[in-house]
């Protein structure tokens, strides 16, 4: 249950009570009614005097570490994606085919055309892969 302070008017003294929720209550020095006081909240603002920088409500702000670098990390992957295709797109243009060869060399990966030979071995190769077996 909850605990809600009062404040007596006629002889100034705080106490708590705990109650389901707030109740006129007697003040137990001079029983006259104790008005309920509004004392602070379990929530402060991060820039609030005494407190540290932990709870701003914004995330770069408050996990720097696991966000941000997830973050950069991911638009660094979208950049080299682009910069991918741009060079893969040049290579179909220039070779007139979609067919393209990898090459890595080093941590750089280069792209060209296919020749029309490098197409049909290809396309025979695929046949004879996706042929059934009619061995027992």
């Amino acid at each position: 249950m909850p605990k809600y302070q009062y404040e007596c008017g006629g002889c100034s003294i705080r106490f708590e009570r705990t109650h389901k929720r707030p109740e006129p209550t007697p003040c137990p020095e001079c029983g006259q009614p104790a008005p309920q006081i509004m004392t602070g909240f379990g929530f402060q603002f991060a820039d609030s005097p005494g407190t540290d920088k932990a709870n701003t409500g914004v995330t770069k702000v408050d996990y720097p570490t696991a966000d941000q670098a997830v973050g950069r990390s991911a638009d660094l992957r979208w950049k080299m994606m682009k910069e991918r295709d741009a060079v893969k797109a040049e290579a179909r243009k220039q070779g007139g085919t979609n067919a393209l060869i990898r090459r890595h060399s080093g941590r750089a990966i280069d792209y060209e055309p296919m020749s029309q030979a490098g197409r049909e071995a290809r396309k025979q190769l695929a046949k004879t892969a996706l042929k059934p077996s009619t061995e027992k």
